[in-house]
């Protein structure tokens, strides 16, 4: 897997790179050769220096032209001022140029409720493009656009495109919500759940717990499956505490667990045993998504 570091790369330091999934184990070129469907790009972003937003949550939301997310991505909590994700199949090859909007939610509210006191409001921000058309032409699918942000007070309305004029992105108005259960094994690992169009593969939700701290989690991820269509839900914990997934038929290895599901009026509800022997435990090969 190529990474492609484009020029909209805002800052760059020494970031924690957790969970990257271009460590993952890839998918054999034959079985990469059948797939169908449309082509999409790997995203990776580092964000660097965000220490006042340490145990806050922060969603992240990969945009098109038409103003529509495309996929998003919720860290439940900030685990330290630097944090790297990278996720495979996240930006489709149509409907460019990108923007990256982004924000951390300061007053705890749950969701995104505009900018204003530094002290006591949501801090936001954009990066406009995030991959523009001559890019988009020039990378291979699966390649990854890679960003880093240095925290700043440079905030920008994310429910303003452009600034100055009221128009929130919308979205498919169906969430993901996956109940997790039996993670008392896993105090103090990482969790990362996935949402992935069973066909295409588009990654259209991730959700990271940086540390399960209970028996059971929620990851809700808003707006991001559409209606009567097939998804992978991928899960997989740090078991090891390496900070990248190892297969679990390595004794030392991490745990994962893929379920199929098909979104329904309410979005995808799921819930979750992972101590449970049905849960379908296994290799889910994430970096093959």
């Amino acid at each position: 897997m190529r990474i492609h570091v484009l020029a909209v790369v805002l800052a760059c330091g020494a970031c924690a790179d957790l969970a990257g999934v271009d460590k993952f184990h890839k998918r054999p070129a034959a079985a990469e050769s059948a797939q169908t469907g449309s082509e999409f790009l790997g995203l990776k972003i580092a964000f660097v220096g965000m220490r006042p937003h340490v145990g806050q949550m922060l969603e992240y939301r990969v945009i098109d032209a038409n103003n529509f997310v495309q996929s998003r991505g919720v860290i439940r909590a900030m685990p330290g001022p630097d944090l790297t994700i990278v996720t495979p199949r996240v930006i489709p090859k149509v409907s460019a140029p990108y923007r990256l909007d982004f924000y951390a939610d300061v007053n705890n509210s749950g969701g995104y409720d505009g900018i204003g006191s530094v002290i006591s409001n949501d801090h936001a921000w954009r990066i406009d493009p995030l991959v523009d058309k001559d890019a988009m032409n020039a990378l291979r699918a699966d390649d990854i656009v890679s960003v880093s942000f240095q925290h700043s007070t440079s905030f920008t309305n994310i429910d303003q495109y452009p600034s100055g004029t009221k128009n929130p992105p919308t979205d498919t108005g169906l969430g993901a919500a996956l109940h997790l259960q039996g993670l008392g094994a896993f105090q103090g690992r990482m969790l990362e759940a996935r949402v992935a169009d069973d066909l295409t593969h588009h990654v259209v939700a991730v959700y990271r717990a940086p540390v399960i701290d209970g028996a059971t989690l929620d990851a809700l991820v808003p707006g991001c499956v559409d209606l009567d269509t097939g998804y992978d839900i991928d899960v997989w914990v740090d078991a090891n505490g390496n900070g990248a997934y190892d297969t679990p038929s390595d004794p030392t290895g991490d745990r994962g667990w893929r379920v199929p599901t098909t979104s329904a009026l309410t979005g995808v509800e799921m819930t979750l045993d992972l101590a449970s022997s049905a849960a379908g435990a296994g290799d889910i090969d994430v970096g093959a998504l």
